[in-house]
């Protein structure tokens, strides 16, 4: 069982990296058993099809993800300082780590039904719906103002997804600055 697990763990990071490198349609199963060091059998006994690894694959990061947030964030405190906990953890990842969550936006469109909607959710449980309930619980304590808390969350997440680039950097500076400047951004703009 332990060889089982080892084999599938190589597989999802190969898988991982081969398809935040390329395009979705750019990486053949062959590819990703060359990476693992598995044969195309042992590939297929795992995963049927590339549609699934992929799915396989993100889910599990997206899960890892949520946790990982999870632990980082306390259940209270300020609005500014869930949010800075929350938020400290996606911008002090590394570039290669973060890429996978912005597969969702680059290769979505090569899935429909349920493999979509499952990315889609994953993403969403992971990012969004977290910082959507440190704003309900901020606009229950009166800290921001009474508005539609998922907008806000999406709002904020578009505000952090600016401080990643290279001109955010240069700019703003370490992971600290930049997280300040866009809670700054955000909170003054959301303040009661």
């Amino acid at each position: 069982m332990a060889d089982a697990d080892s084999t599938l763990s190589t597989i999802l990071t190969a898988a991982e990296t081969l398809f935040v490198a390329r395009n979705y349609a750019d990486v053949s199963m062959r590819d990703i058993a060359n990476a693992a060091n598995v044969s195309t059998g042992a590939l297929y006994h795992h995963f049927p099809s590339k549609e699934k690894l992929y799915y396989a694959m993100f889910t599990a990061y997206m899960a890892r993800m949520k946790q990982t947030t999870l632990d980082a964030t306390p259940n209270d405190g300020s609005c500014r300082e869930r949010l800075r906990a929350l938020t400290r953890v996606y911008l002090a990842m590394r570039p290669a780590q973060r890429n996978v969550m912005r597969l969702v936006r680059r290769d979505l469109n090569a899935f429909n039904g349920r493999l979509r909607d499952g990315m889609v959710r994953a993403y969403q449980g992971a990012v969004p719906d977290l910082v959507e309930q440190v704003l309900r619980d901020a606009i229950k304590q009166k800290e921001i103002k009474k508005q539609d808390a998922r907008w806000l969350a999406w709002a904020y997440v578009a505000i952090v997804e600016t401080t990643l680039g290279e001109y955010a950097q240069q700019k703003l500076g370490n992971v600290d600055a930049r997280l300040d400047a866009a809670l700054d951004l955000f909170l003054e703009g959301a303040r009661t």
